[in-house]
C-alpha cells in the first residue's frame, strides 16, 4: 500500500477528533458571552454533542450510501460540509445559528468516518490493518494534541477563533484527490448472523464514548469553575492525556499480538478507573496532570481496539452499512454522555461524578477479565 494512501487516510482520521475537542476551550467563554440565554452552561455543552446526535442518527444511512455510491464521493462531500459547518462559529454571532452549523458538521462527520472506515477495510488485510490502526491511533492522538492546544490558545484571544481550525482540511484535499482510489465493489452476501455478531461491538463503542466524553464535557468546568484554571489550561490538560494516548496507540499492533481484544479492554478500563479516581480527589491543576497518565494510556488503546475488533468481524460487502452503525454507536455515546451524567453532576458535583464512574470502570474491568479467561 502506497505511503500517500496511508498518509491520506491518517489525515482523514484526524477529522473525527477535530470535530469535537477543537472548541472545548471555548465552552466556558461562550457561557459568559451568551449568559442572557437560560441554561447556557448546559446548552454550551451541546456545541460538542449536537454533531454527535446528528452523526448517530445519520450514520446508518451514510453506511447505505457508501455501499451504494462507493467510498470516495461520500468522503469528499463530507469534507466540504465539514469545512462549511465546522467553521460557522468563526463568522456567525448568533448562538443558535452556530448550533445549526454544528448540526451540518454532524452530517459531514457521518459521511467521512463511515467511508474512511470502509476504505481501511478495503485497502488492508488483517495483519496490515493492525499496524495501520497503530498509526491511525497515533495520528488521531497527535491531531487531538494539536487541535486542543491550538483551540485553547486561540480561545484566549476570542471564543470564536478556534472555529477557524475547521478550514484546515482544505490543505488535505490535493493529496486525497491524487492518492485515494475507489476500491472494486464487493459481491453482496446475505449474512443473517452479522447483526447479532456485531452487537457487542456496537454496545462497547457506545459505552467507551460515554466515558471518553466525560473529559471534554465535564473537565473544562472543573478546571475553570472549581480549580481556578484558565481556558488554555483545559487544552494543556487534555493534550497531556492525548500525548500518552499517542505513545500507547503506537504500540497497539505489538500489544494485540500478545493479548486478546477482551484482555486489552480489561486493562484499559482498569487504567481509566484509576485516572478518574485521581481526578475525583484533585485539589489543584497539578493533580489533574498526574491523572492524565493512566487515562491517556487507556484511551490510546480503547478506540483503536474497538475499530480493529469491528473490522475483524465484518465481511467486505457489508462494510459500509456496518461502519455506519459503528459510527452511530460511537457518536450516540458522545451525545448521551452529558445527558446521562447531568443528574449525577447536579447531585454530587463533577468530582463526585468522576468518583462514581471510576468505580464503574474498575468493576467493568473485573467482569471483562473474568470473561477473557
Amino acid at each position: 500500500m502506497s505511503k500517500n494512501i496511508q498518509i491520506s487516510l491518517l489525515m482523514v482520521a484526524t477529522l473525527g477528533v477535530m470535530s469535537g475537542i477543537t472548541v472545548v476551550s471555548s465552552l466556558p467563554l461562550m457561557s459568559q458571552t451568551f449568559s442572557d440565554i437560560p441554561n447556557i452552561e448546559f446548552l454550551s455543552k451541546l456545541m460538542l454533542t449536537i454533531p454527535s446526535i446528528i452523526i448517530a442518527l445519520f450514520a446508518p444511512f451514510a453506511g447505505h450510501i457508501v455501499d451504494k455510491w462507493g467510498r470516495l464521493k461520500p468522503l469528499y462531500i463530507g469534507i466540504f460540509l465539514f469545512i462549511l459547518g465546522g467553521s460557522s462559529g468563526f463568522y456567525l454571532q448568533d448562538f443558535y445559528a452556530i448550533l445549526v452549523g454544528r448540526a451540518i458538521l454532524g452530517f459531514a462527520v457521518a459521511l467521512i468516518m463511515t467511508s474512511s472506515t470502509a476504505l481501511i477495510g478495503d485497502y488492508f488485510d488483517e495483519e496490515a490493518r493492525h499496524k495501520f490502526m497503530s498509526q491511525q491511533g497515533l495520528a488521531v492522538a497527535l491531531g487531538g494534541i494539536v487541535f486542543i492546544t491550538s483551540g485553547g490558545l486561540l480561545a484566549q484571544i476570542h471564543w470564536s477563533y478556534p472555529f477557524a481550525i475547521y478550514f484546515i482540511p482544505l490543505l488535505f484535499l490535493p493529496l486525497l484527490l491524487t492518492s485515494l482510489y475507489e476500491p472494486e465493489k464487493h459481491k453482496h452476501s446475505d449474512d443473517p448472523e452479522l447483526e447479532p455478531t456485531l452487537l457487542p461491538v456496537y454496545l462497547t463503542a457506545f459505552f467507551v464514548m460515554v466515558l471518553f466524553y466525560m473529559l471534554p464535557t465535564q473537565l473544562p468546568y472543573l478546571i475553570v469553575n472549581t480549580l481556578g484554571g484558565k481556558p488554555q489550561t483545559i487544552g494543556f490538560v487534555i493534550a497531556t492525556a492525548m500525548t500518552f494516548n499517542a505513545i500507547t496507540a503506537m504500540q497497539y499492533a505489538k500489544i494485540k499480538a500478545r493479548l486478546s481484544y477482551m484482555q486489552i479492554y480489561s486493562a484499559t478500563f482498569l487504567l481509566f478507573g484509576i485516572g478518574l479516581f485521581f481526578i475525583s480527589q484533585a485539589s489543584s491543576i497539578g493533580h489533574l496532570f498526574f491523572a492524565t497518565t493512566p487515562i491517556g494510556i487507556a484511551f490510546g488503546l480503547l478506540l483503536v481496539n474497538t475499530n480493529a475488533w469491528f473490522l475483524s468481524k465484518v465481511p467486505p460487502s457489508k462494510r459500509g452499512k456496518a461502519s455506519g452503525l459503528l459510527t452511530s454507536s460511537f457518536f450516540l455515546g458522545q451525545f448521551s454522555s452529558p445527558l446521562l451524567f447531568e443528574p449525577i453532576v447536579t447531585s454530587y458535583g463533577i468530582q463526585g461524578l468522576f468518583l462514581i464512574i471510576s468505580v464503574v470502570s474498575v468493576l467493568t474491568s473485573g467482569l471483562l477479565f473474568m470473561k477473557s479467561k
